[in-house]
């Protein structure tokens, strides 16, 4: 990789390099969660909309639920400020 590439604010303004960004994400996430197990510490995450937590045994259960309510705007939608 050349010496341009290794800042962080180059990486994400240039999109072809956003799946290096992914890669390393995922391996520092791998490397986190097996570090805490091995410490004997539970990880907590969201998968979809539930609060999970794993266990150092990888005893999984769910500890609770977020709703996303986020408003969804589709590609081309345009926005109205009011005035109140």
């Amino acid at each position: 990789m050349a010496e341009k590439t290794k800042y962080l604010s180059y990486l994400e303004e240039t999109r072809k390099h956003h799946g290096l960004i992914e890669e390393e994400a995922k391996t520092a996430v791998k490397k986190a969660i097996e570090e805490s197990h091995n410490e004997g510490v539970a990880v907590t995450f969201l998968e979809g909309e539930k609060i999970v937590k794993v266990g150092p045994k990888g005893k999984k259960s769910e500890v609770g639920t977020v709703v996303n309510n986020r408003r969804k705007v589709k590609v081309g939608d345009k926005a109205k400020i009011s005035k109140k």
